[in-house]
């Protein structure tokens, strides 16, 4: 369902870049700028710079530590480009992120040390202005900075049970199903008409606010036990940006303006 209400905002976003072309096409004697779409793929790298590798949490009594390390991830998606000038453009789309969690427990009262994988699932929106510099013909240098609607459609939690009478439960809780983001990126690209355009660039997204919560439980059946830990992520990455934009078909000249030959 979260990725369908995504697909409808993007169709409709679609269908609004439709309906601002037309108006343009009503106005010829104007200069056009195009428009593109296209694919994006990008590796999710995490860093101690804008997020935090490593999340250590433990309970009251420092009986139990829980380390969530994190993961390279991975994001793919579609993206529109609005030309608005020469040298500026619109970009936006929608893209799946995931981001991996081994998240490692220690007890060593205990003799305990396990681990387990967590997965986190959101849908990001990017809005953001991108500005060019050509090099030449045909490769440019781009910079962009802009916004994020993000949206994480639910917790995430697993168990595991190192002992007969001790189950362990490690969870992903969000701060809010949605929540804003600050982008920036710069990148350079290579315009062909019949190939399309490549692009490759680094990119970097920092949350306005930490977006999850990192949650250790430790529950021992027949004695009513319980420890518990939990700790804010820091969910800012760094990406590796790969896009490709198909080429835009020339529009044919009108044959109503040659001249007719008997």
């Amino acid at each position: 369902m979260p990725m369908q209400k995504f697909g409808l905002i993007f169709i409709l976003c679609a269908i609004s870049i439709s309906s601002i072309g037309q108006t343009f096409k009503k106005r010829p004697k104007k200069e056009r700028f195009p428009s593109f779409f296209g694919i994006v793929a990008s590796p999710v790298i995490p860093n101690n710079f804008i997020g935090a590798v490593h999340t250590q949490i433990k309970d009251s009594s420092q009986t139990m530590t829980a380390d969530f390390h994190n993961k390279w991830g991975f994001t793919f998606g579609a993206t529109v480009r609005i030309g608005l000038t020469k040298r500026i453009s619109i970009e936006t789309g929608i893209s799946q992120v995931r981001r991996i969690y081994q998240v490692g427990i220690s007890i060593p009262d205990s003799n305990i040390y396990t681990s387990k994988k967590l997965s986190f699932i959101n849908y990001d929106i990017p809005i953001n202005g991108l500005f060019y510099v050509q090099m030449t013909e045909k490769w440019f240098m781009d910079a962009s900075l802009g916004v994020s609607i993000t949206h994480y459609p639910s917790d995430v939690q697993d168990s595991m049970q190192p002992e007969a009478k001790k189950n362990i439960i490690v969870q992903g809780r969000r701060t809010s199903s949605t929540y804003f983001a600050f982008n920036a990126g710069i990148g350079v690209e290579y315009r062909t008409e019949k190939a399309g355009t490549f692009f490759l660039g680094f990119g970097a997204k920092v949350p306005f606010k930490q977006p999850l919560f990192g949650v250790a439980i430790l529950r021992q059946s027949g004695t009513g036990k319980q420890l518990f830990g939990y700790n804010p992520i820091s969910a800012g990455y760094f990406t590796i940006d790969f896009r490709y934009f198909i080429p835009t078909p020339k529009k044919k000249k009108d044959p109503g303006n040659k001249p007719i030959i008997e």
